[in-house]
């Protein structure tokens, strides 16, 4: 309920200062409020429930692991000598042996750098900026999940090829998807900031999809510890 004094509203027992008031938004995008909104509360349970799907990933892992007698798996199809990936596998590209894991994990951290930086640069109200940290965010998005398509036919194990192959390819392929989510969202606000629909005042799709983005870092964190270095 408010009333007016001196031309001038009072909402809730206190006078309205100008700088509380945002613009009128005539565009039809989303206003950026100063608090959370619930659109932005909507993409916070979103990410926590993505958080719960993968812990229950994590538990089946640590679960199988700790419970099926020989973990090291032994693989039926294996043209040659096949073993489990470890953090310092190597990959041939052009003659030269290189960690492509090890890659793709530098290359995935880096984008969540990029996508930090794009946030910081609509909030000062700098459209150059977010495109312009926006366009690596995404490349280095893509150099991820191609990097893991090439690293899934150098294994040389399936699906189907012991415990340990099922819960890598789970693990990893479900990941996968996600990053592949994240790509598709984030080049959707490259385009609108190509459009100028992100302003200092309005950009809460920006800050949505860096929330999920730092999400699906984390979790490769995770899984990159799990599979690669524990094993």
């Amino acid at each position: 309920m408010s009333t007016r004094t001196d031309e001038r509203p009072i909402v809730r027992g206190r006078r309205e200062r100008p700088r509380d008031r945002l613009p009128a938004n005539e565009t039809g995008l989303e206003a950026q409020p100063g608090r959370f909104s619930h659109a932005m509360w909507a993409c916070i349970l979103f990410v926590s429930s993505e958080a719960m799907f993968f812990l229950a990933l994590f538990t089946t892992y640590f679960f199988l692991r700790a419970r099926v007698p020989e973990w090291e798996p032994i693989f039926q199809r294996c043209i040659e000598h096949c073993e489990k990936p470890a953090w310092n596998s190597v990959t041939p590209i052009f003659g030269t042996p290189v960690p492509l894991v090890a890659i793709n994990t530098a290359f995935l951290l880096l984008s969540s750098v990029t996508m930090q930086l794009a946030v910081n640069a609509i909030k000062r109200g700098d459209q150059r900026g977010l495109r312009n940290w926006m366009i690596p965010t995404v490349a280095l998005g893509v150099w991820f999940i191609g990097g893991q398509i090439y690293e899934y036919t150098k294994l040389g194990f399936l699906p189907d090829n012991g415990i340990f192959a099922a819960v890598f390819f789970t693990l990893t392929g479900f990941h996968g998807a996600h990053v592949t989510g994240g790509i598709l969202m984030n080049a959707l606000v490259l385009f609108r900031t190509m459009k100028g629909h992100f302003t200092a005042q309005r950009h809460l799709a920006v800050e949505a999809a860096s929330i999920y983005w730092h999400f699906v870092d984390v979790v490769w964190i995770g899984l990159f510890t799990i599979i690669y270095i524990i094993g």
